[in-house]
């Protein structure tokens, strides 16, 4: 979500400063970093080879893969919708990509009830096809 709005106002590259601990075993749980961001890890250690991949970074590697070769982020205005946000982002070689979600509240809005929309091309009730619960392809 924040890369595609940072993407779409100018900015060129994003970065994931949280890739790994710095040595291997390396914990301290005393420290307010490791207490708000010792989570976020995309790799870790196994033994001393940083080989161990968690979930997220699978999902970093899908954004950056459909990222690839981004040209444009454009914003694509919901009427009566502002809490809709969807992209197209525009890829060298590739077709467009269409990136949608709802913003909600922070700590009960996955407990809202599913939205139903159409758009462009999406007769009503049909389902979008997705790749990761967020993205999908126009087809």
């Amino acid at each position: 979500m924040r890369n595609l709005l940072a993407l779409s106002v100018g900015v060129r590259r994003t970065v994931c400063w949280s890739l790994a601990p710095d040595i291997p075993g390396y914990e301290n749980p005393l420290s307010v970093m490791d207490l708000l961001f010792g989570r976020l890890a995309l790799l870790d250690y196994e033994g001393a080879e940083l080989s161990h991949h968690h979930p997220a970074a699978d999902t970093f590697a899908l954004l950056a893969g459909e990222l690839a070769g981004v040209d444009s982020v454009v914003r694509i205005e919901v009427p009566d919708r502002p809490g809709i946000y969807l992209f197209e982002v525009g890829r060298r070689g590739r077709e467009p990509l269409l990136v949608l979600w709802e913003q909600r509240d922070s700590f009960g809005g996955e407990d809202d009830p599913r939205s139903r929309s159409t758009g462009p091309g999406r007769p009503s009730g049909r389902r979008p096809s997705t790749r990761s619960g967020s993205a999908s392809r126009p087809r």
